[in-house]
């Protein structure tokens, strides 16, 4: 390729990947194709920042309800942890066993 030849990003790709598979460092394989090396690594650079911001993608956060319904059944629900036992009916609050949980983890 000549060397002022204006590339587009495919070029360079296929750049990129040539060196690659020649074997030879960036800088030889630079001389050989008569590319400056510093554009060579600029370019380079630039490419893979670039593909890498189009790699997110903008997630919309949605907010889930989730109702639990329990008879009152009278029965309890036996936690134990070692040596330590807990014992709440089976009505509880999830949302409340859940903090407790939490807490008794930390």
């Amino acid at each position: 390729m000549a060397h002022h030849q204006r590339r587009e990003v495919e070029d360079w790709l296929n750049l990129f990947e040539q060196q690659k598979q020649s074997g030879l460092t960036a800088v030889a394989f630079c001389r050989q194709q008569q590319i400056n090396v510093q554009t060579y690594y600029t370019r380079r650079r630039d490419i893979r920042l670039q593909r890498t911001h189009s790699k997110f993608v903008h997630v919309k956060r949605e907010v889930t309800k989730i109702e639990s319904h329990t008879e009152e059944t009278g029965g309890e629900l036996l936690l134990q942890l070692g040596s330590a036992h807990l014992s709440v009916p089976t009505n509880v609050s999830p949302h409340w066993l859940a903090i407790v949980m939490k807490a008794l983890a930390e």
